[in-house]
C-alpha cells in the first residue's frame, strides 16, 4: 500500500518533467529561429515602433490636422503595422531557409 503512491507520484512527476521539457524545447527552437532571423526581425520591429510612435504623435495633436489628413495617416499607419506583423510572423515560422 505504501509504494501505490510513489508509483503514481512517478508516473505524475515523469509526465510533468515530460512536458516542462517540451515547452522548454519549444522555447529554445523559437529562441533559435529568433537569432537566425535578428536582423529582419529587428528591422520589422523598428518599423512598428516608428509607426505607432507616429499614430500616437498624430491622434495626440489632431486639433492641428484636417479630418481627411488625419484619417489618411492613420489608416496608412495601421495598414504599415498589419503588413509589419505579418511579415514578422512570415519571417519567424515560414521565412527564409538556412
Amino acid at each position: 500500500m505504501t509504494v501505490l503512491p510513489l508509483i503514481i507520484g512517478a508516473v505524475i512527476g515523469n509526465f510533468l518533467f515530460y512536458k516542462t521539457n517540451e515547452r522548454r524545447q519549444s522555447f529554445m527552437d523559437l529562441f533559435i529561429l529568433m537569432q537566425n532571423r535578428a536582423l529582419p526581425l529587428l528591422l520589422l520591429a523598428a518599423f512598428l515602433i516608428l509607426n505607432v510612435v507616429f499614430l500616437f504623435g498624430i491622434w495626440k495633436q489632431r486639433h492641428q490636422f484636417s479630418k481627411t489628413l488625419l484619417v489618411f495617416a492613420s489608416s496608412l499607419a495601421c495598414l504599415l503595422m498589419t503588413s509589419s506583423l505579418i511579415i514578422i510572423l512570415f519571417t519567424m515560422y515560414i521565412g527564409y531557409n538556412e
